[in-house]
């Protein structure tokens, strides 16, 4: 949580188990999502990423990797012998250690995903593509109207933006549309000078002096609204600043997406391939099976693939007309 995603998330391979726990609960205490956020949450399936950096919503275990989170699923038990085997490596190579980690992944149940947002997938990204706080919260309140899942859900997660400092929410969503444009030195550039104009802000004091200090957990945000938010003014606050320091990274590093992909594939790059954006795709509409052996051969058979590719068909494709072939349905 917090902090100990910045030490893990940047990494090429990250191990969850069936008690880690994800969060980035930042704007709970009038800040924002921090140690990379910005370049890692824009970077996540749909608008996942808005919506866990908005509410700061948990995920537990195996909901990490279906999130694009931590690569492997490990049952704690099994992590002794995961560390011997990995002292047993002796070659400097990202593939052995992948395939390593892969000996000790424990399969899936029952044949589908097990996923916490699976349910609610297609929810979180009508509620949560907007670029005002103000479009989320009116859209969560019709979805909180639907009978089912879905509708409980946004009821929920309104209740709970309620609840979190306005001007951290708008700051963050600003953060998060600006940091899917970002590269690595670019994002952790911005979230500097976003926390030199935060550490003295009244939410930040605020909400930790409710949370932490009087442990009433009832903060007095000002404004008290995202009405009330000048959004303009927090923009030259916050965007338009210069930072007095500036930041060193080692071997240059300025990538615009991870160099590394051990984890299940995205959506992204299944719908990039069913679309045929893939040169490896051809230049002949696919079928499921198609789709499916495809990135499972290019996983190497890596546990959770064949599922996750089969949920986002289901969600994602129809098939054309007097056809076995799948078409792309945004």
């Amino acid at each position: 949580m917090g902090g100990g995603v910045g030490l893990s998330m940047h990494a090429a391979f990250r191990v969850a188990t069936e008690s880690t726990v994800f969060a980035m609960p930042e704007t709970n205490i009038g800040f924002f999502p921090d140690v990379g956020a910005s370049f890692f949450l824009p970077r996540m399936d749909g608008q996942t990423g808005m919506y866990l950096g908005l509410t700061g919503q948990r995920l537990k275990g195996r909901d990490l990797v279906y999130a694009g989170i931590a690569t492997h699923f490990v049952p704690s038990e099994r992590l002794p012998m995961l560390e011997k085997r990995l002292q047993e490596i002796d070659v400097v190579d990202y593939n052995v250690v992948n395939r390593a980690i892969e000996e000790f992944v424990a399969q899936p149940e029952g044949g589908g995903i097990e996923y916490s947002l699976g349910g609610v997938r297609e929810a979180i990204d009508r509620c949560f593509k907007f670029n005002k706080v103000e479009n989320i919260v009116e859209a969560l309140r019709q979805e909180a109207e639907v009978e089912g899942v879905e509708g409980e859900w946004a009821g929920r997660t309104l209740e709970r933006l309620m609840g979190m400092s306005p001007s951290s929410l708008k700051l963050t969503l600003e953060q998060l549309r600006k940091g899917g444009a970002c590269n690595i030195q670019e994002a952790f550039a911005m979230e500097l000078r976003l926390a030199e104009g935060r550490l003295g802000s009244h939410d930040m004091h605020e909400g930790i002096q409710a949370l932490l200090v009087r442990k009433s957990n009832d903060p007095q945000w000002q404004p008290p609204s995202v009405e009330a938010v000048d959004m303009a003014k927090m923009y030259l606050e916050y965007f338009e600043r210069r930072s007095d320091y500036q930041m060193e990274f080692l071997g240059g590093a300025a990538f615009s997406e991870y160099p590394y992909a051990f984890g299940l594939p995205s959506e992204k790059e299944i719908g990039g391939f069913v679309r045929g954006e893939n040169p490896q795709a051809g230049d002949f509409a696919l079928t499921r099976g198609e789709v499916v052996a495809f990135f499972v051969r290019e996983s190497g058979n890596k546990v959770g693939v064949r599922e996750k590719v089969n949920w986002v068909l289901d969600r994602k494709t129809r098939l054309m007309p007097d056809s076995s072939v799948l078409q792309w349905v945004k």
